[in-house]
């Protein structure tokens, strides 16, 4: 259901909605909504929607911006962060697109920037309702110096084929069915991911992959090894951007959060360090086995595709890539992007 908040009505949504025929309820705040991730609140509250992705001194990590225009998730990973971070299950939307827009502009001419949606919430999951796409890619391909990631775990594609791919990376989160059936519920199958990103490379938009966060079991080398095989039948390497690699990693908290939300979860059947940032890790040699298996199938398949693992730190890149990319800025110096 979606409700819009009464200082929200009137606003770019409810006026979307109107003229579209989609139906909601006007209420007075967010306390007079059920707490559910079946519902969407449109919000007239504001908000700073551009940041630096956080990041962590201790570990590896590249520049990337984040724009957060959405609050919250239709589907219920295991793993996912939200769970910890947000206090709340609905899904909480902005309503100032004017000024998200003007954000978005206040990056202009301040050098090259990746920008992306998808950390607290999935970019396409909505999209059919937000239709934030026809927002957002305009106002992108408008500018020269921005590349705009769209990252997802859905199939959600139809309305990117009447806009222009030119600054645009659509991406999508991976793992194996078996993994994703266990930990991705809500989330499309992986066949429907790899033929919605099939079909978006077909029409013209650079694709990007995170197998992130890898997730350890007892068939884990031949669970990522088919998904890797599955990948290239589907996927075309000179359209791919980049793939990102990285195992699971959580703060403490999250941890009880599974524990009584998702029993049957593979995250519990082994154990966790703490690593330098504070947050839950597997044991270091248990993630360089599970990294150094999925790089080596995946460049079996994608030789000429950039590569590089998100938050592990500088020992293992130069184990395992042998090369440390430095600190932010230098880390982003190595995105296809940064080099056109």
């Amino acid at each position: 259901m979606i409700f819009v908040e009464k200082e929200a009505y009137g606003g770019h949504y409810s006026r979307s909605f109107d003229k579209n025929g989609v139906l909601y309820q006007v209420v007075d705040s967010y306390r007079d909504i059920e707490d559910s991730k079946e519902n969407i609140l449109i919000t007239a509250s504001s908000d700073r929607y551009i940041h630096a992705c956080p990041g962590t001194k201790e570990y590896r990590c590249c520049n990337y911006h984040v724009l957060d225009i959405v609050h919250g998730c239709p589907y219920n990973c295991s793993y996912c962060i939200l769970q910890s971070y947000l206090d709340h299950d609905y899904v909480k939307v902005y309503d100032h697109v004017d000024e998200i827009r003007k954000e978005i502009f206040t990056l202009n001419k301040r050098g090259k920037f990746r920008l992306g949606s998808g950390e607290l919430s999935d970019s396409l999951a909505l999209d059919d309702t937000l239709k934030l796409t026809e927002t957002i890619i305009p106002v992108v391909n408008s500018l020269e110096n921005i590349q705009f990631e769209f990252k997802t775990k859905s199939a959600v594609v139809e309305r990117l084929f009447n806009l222009n791919p030119k600054n645009i990376v659509v991406s999508w989160s991976l793992n194996p069915q078996e993994i994703a059936n266990n930990e991705e519920k809500g989330a499309a199958c992986l066949e429907s991911r790899l033929l919605a990103a099939r079909l978006c490379q077909e029409y013209g938009y650079k694709i990007s992959l995170h197998l992130d966060p890898l997730i350890y079991d007892i068939d884990f080398p031949n669970n990522y090894s088919v998904l890797i095989e599955d990948i290239a039948r589907y996927l075309n390497e000179d359209m791919i951007e980049y793939i990102s690699v990285s195992s699971f990693r959580c703060m403490p908290g999250l941890i009880d959060i599974i524990r009584q939300y998702h029993p049957e979860s593979n995250l519990l059947s082994v154990d966790y360090i703490k690593g330098l940032d504070g947050k839950m890790r597997y044991f270091k040699t248990t993630r360089v086995y599970m990294l150094r298996c999925v790089i080596n199938e995946i460049k079996k398949y994608f030789n000429k595709t950039f590569i590089y693992f998100c938050m592990e730190h500088s020992s293992i890149w130069e184990k395992l890539l042998g090369d440390d990319p430095g600190d932010r800025i230098e880390f982003e110096k190595k995105f296809p992007w940064n080099k056109i």
